[in-house]
């Protein structure tokens, strides 16, 4: 009930018609009045009641109540609402750790459309007032990892389907969660580890993908018991599992390790080396004076940074370096990030959690250790691998990966020089696509073996000059070998499904051009924030000029409704950008297009050209290979590709010889007949589709020859 008042500042008394105007249950509300009077400088009131029996529980209505004088004219508006509770009651949460510790984080919780956070505090307990319902939640939280009590795991606390119809507790017990692993059949190290989570209700979901930083060592999950009935609940994990680049251990312990390979790393094999305490590790410890040929086991310490101990150890004559954390959780073995710039150790450099490593100094101060010491100078294997489980967490979360689960990728870095890459490999699990940024040689070579159903992302970076990305999503079926070749040869313009389609919407044009893709239907390749190259992309209609940009993409609004022809150029050029290879490289789309609907856009005809042919690392070719240039279309245009030339320059573009490629399934093949003084093959490929678009690219010093 509450009282509705009216006043009026006028020298005239005012009649108002009372009305409610709201989209409410029939009776929900009631005036005492539907008529009043307001005097001349006075006030009237009226009072507005609400019958809550009829409104449905836990619903929230609003409307007004309108005023009209005599001529109808609407003289007041006043907003009224109200709301009604449901049933609620209390859940409470309480959370322990594995050493059965109250545990502190935030509760996602979930139920038929409702979401919401309960916060547990230092006690481990928090409580929430809900409506009567049937709830599922997830904590995400550090625990005691794998490998002593100042290690650090992340661990996944959940329960699924408490029906709240009554004040309930539910206990989160990390002492009964279950570490997850994935077996894989040859030795690894995980690296970049994901936790995946899913609960839906209908259309109603939360999801949550983590990713624990390289200082845990562990991921661990709490069994759920039954599967759910209602909705759907998912849970997984993704782990890239690593040839180890240095394994290190006693008769009695092996140990666990994070790992920074020397600028020249330490041979292949297995060795023993006699291991020695240095302290911090100060360029001024006298325990230095016995380092050489020996293992130098340091403390990590606020003076003295790893570089510095490093430095120190190197200059004594040491063989390796073991730093051993002061903290929790694993120690970044050297100060770098996928993106920084390449930065070389003096030594292999090995890090120990303070557990492990404390052991190893106290074993060194009772006397004499020897550690038998593996080392893989580069990694020539890894395992990328993801599982998912529906409806509970299980009581055993690992898998076994076996051979027939698997697909191979055999993954070559073919940069014009060594040194410094990054990738990512992603799978894509429910629309998310969340992985972590590695680092890699930008040349060498590497097998991988991936879950095979899963459908992954790739990409590939060299730091401040180049990214290479999938065309599109990509499946390994198990058994057959697949190749991911990353940098090399032939680089030229592409374009792609994903987030590197031309498009035309209304009047306007969205053309993203990058211009490095490498070789085959693989990649498309792009520059962003390399200042030394030359990228220029320029429309045409006719022979006037639209529009021009340089930073392969390009926009172009108010073109003309009717199908009019119209020419693209992209113009790429290394200029200060050192590389021997497609220094230079001209691209000329023609093409028609027409406005289109307001309900989608349409993927603008232009013709994509790759290209085939067996180079080895250095990007070079032997002088009769074969070549086979693919013209396609991006998805989204159907006018099929009829007639392709070749011609082919053995002097960068001075004389051209023509070719007479045959046709070869869905390409066009033809050989070299490169002469003894030739060291560059350039390219010059024309094609044309049934609907008379066409591209003409000619490509200068596209590969090497040998």
């Amino acid at each position: 009930m509450r009282k509705v008042t009216y006043t009026n500042t006028g020298d005239t008394p005012v009649d108002l018609d009372l009305a409610i105007d709201a989209d409410v249950p029939a009776g929900l509300f009631a005036l005492s009045a539907d008529r009043v009077t307001v005097p001349a400088h006075g006030t009237a009131s009226v009072t507005l009641t609400a019958d809550l029996d009829r409104l449905p529980a836990d619903r929230t209505v609003s409307g007004m109540v309108t005023g009209t004088d005599g001529t109808g004219k609407v003289r007041t508006r006043t907003l009224i609402g109200t709301a009604k509770e449901g049933q609620r009651q209390t859940l409470t949460v309480a959370a322990k750790d594995r050493s059965g510790k109250p545990l502190a984080g935030r509760v996602l919780l979930t139920a038929a459309g409702l979401f919401t956070v309960m916060d547990l505090d230092a006690s481990g307990t928090g409580t929430a007032r809900l409506p009567v319902g049937t709830y599922s939640g997830w904590l995400t939280a550090d625990v005691r990892g794998a490998n002593g009590p100042r290690s650090r795991g992340m661990a996944l606390l959940a329960f699924n389907d408490v029906r709240l119809d009554q004040d309930r507790t539910v206990t989160l017990d990390g002492r009964k969660a279950r570490r997850i692993l994935a077996h894989v059949p040859r030795r690894t190290t995980a690296v970049a580890p994901r936790l995946d989570v899913h609960r839906s209700f209908g259309d109603s979901l939360v999801e949550s993908s983590v990713l624990p930083d390289e200082s845990y060592d562990s991921m661990w999950a709490l069994p759920t018991g039954r599967k759910v009935t209602d909705g759907e609940f998912e849970f997984g994990a993704r782990f890239r599992l690593e040839q180890p680049a240095l394994t290190v251990g006693t008769a009695s312990a092996n140990y666990d390790l994070l790992v920074k390979r020397a600028a020249e790393p330490l041979p292949a094999g297995t060795r023993t080396l006699r291991a020695v305490f240095a302290g911090e590790g100060s360029a001024r410890g006298r325990a230095l004076r016995d380092a050489r040929g020996k293992a130098v086991v340091v403390r990590r310490g606020d003076t003295v940074a790893i570089r510095e101990q490093a430095d120190a150890a190197a200059a004594a004559g040491a063989r390796m370096l073991l730093v051993v954390n002061d903290g929790s959780g694993r120690l970044k073995p050297w100060d770098e990030t996928a993106w920084s710039p390449q930065s070389p150790a003096p030594l292999t450099v090995a890090t120990l959690n303070a557990d492990q490593g404390g052991d190893l100094i106290d074993a060194l101060r009772r006397g004499p250790v020897t550690l038998k010491v593996t080392s893989q100078p580069t990694t020539d294997y890894l395992y990328d691998v993801v599982h998912h489980w529906s409806g509970a967490v299980p009581a055993d979360p690992t898998w076994r990966v076996r051979p027939g689960d698997l697909g191979r990728v055999d993954v070559s870095f073919r940069n014009h020089r060594p040194g410094k890459a990054n990738e990512f490999r992603a799978d894509v699990w429910r629309g998310w696509i969340v992985g972590n940024q590695l680092v890699a040689p930008a040349q060498g070579e590497r097998t991988d073996w991936v879950t095979a159903e899963a459908a992954w992302l790739e990409d590939a970076f060299i730091p401040a000059e180049t990214g290479q990305h999938s065309l599109d999503v990509l499946r390994y079926p198990a058994g057959k070998p697949a190749r991911a070749h990353w940098f090399g040869p032939v680089q030229r313009p592409r374009m792609g499904p994903i987030g590197y389609q031309p498009v035309r919407y209304l009047d306007t044009v969205y053309i993203p051009a990058p211009g490095w893709g490498d070789s085959g239907a693989g990649h498309v390749g792009e520059t962003h924030g390399n200042f030394d190259v030359r990228n220029s992309m320029t429309l045409y209609q006719g022979e006037r000029q639209l529009d021009w940009g340089n930073a392969e993409r390009l926009q172009v609004p108010g073109l003309a409704a009717e199908r009019q022809p119209y020419r693209l150029v992209l113009d790429n050029d290394r200029a200060a950008w050192t590389h021997p290879y497609s220094t230079h490289t001209t691209t000329e789309w023609r093409f028609t297009s027409a406005a289109t609907g307001s309900d989608a856009a349409e993927v603008l005809p232009l013709i994509q050209l790759d290209y085939g042919v067996d180079t080895d690392r250095a990007g070079r070719a032997d002088r009769r290979a074969g070549l086979t240039v693919t013209a396609s279309h991006l998805p989204g245009t159907a006018s099929a590709v009829d007639k392709v030339s070749v011609e082919i320059s053995y002097d960068d573009g001075a004389t051209w010889q023509r070719s007479a490629p045959d046709r070869r399934g869905e390409g066009w093949r033809t050989g070299l007949r490169a002469p003894k003084s030739a060291d560059f093959v350039s390219l010059r490929v024309t094609a044309r589709d049934r609907a008379g678009n066409s591209v003409s690219q000619t490509i200068t010093r596209a590969f090497g020859l040998r």
